[in-house]
């Protein structure tokens, strides 16, 4: 009975030992990561889908407004900034 207490002890300081290396690596991770933006790798990236998600919001907004049609504004709304220009050309 003693040996059987002894392996699951063991057992349990592996699977401690497993998982506190596999958090170290993790948080290793996370901090590339955090170091990755916070040097601005990927503001480029961030600042090009800022401006779809915009082009977005107003193409679906000018679409509503010209044809009160949910399905136009979603095709209006993938379409994004090239329904906009298009809009602005045609009014």
């Amino acid at each position: 009975m003693a040996s059987d207490d002894l392996d699951n002890n063991e057992l349990d300081e592996a699977a401690t030992e497993a998982t506190t290396d596999e958090l170290q690596t993790r948080i290793e991770e996370l901090e590339t990561r955090i170091e990755e933006m916070e040097s601005g790798s990927e503001a480029g990236t961030a600042g090009i889908s800022v401006l779809y998600a915009l082009g977005m919001c107003i193409a679906v907004v000018l679409s509503w407004s010209r044809n009160a049609s949910i399905l136009w504004c979603i095709l209006h709304g993938f379409f994004s900034w090239g329904y906009v220009i298009y809009f602005a050309c045609t009014r």
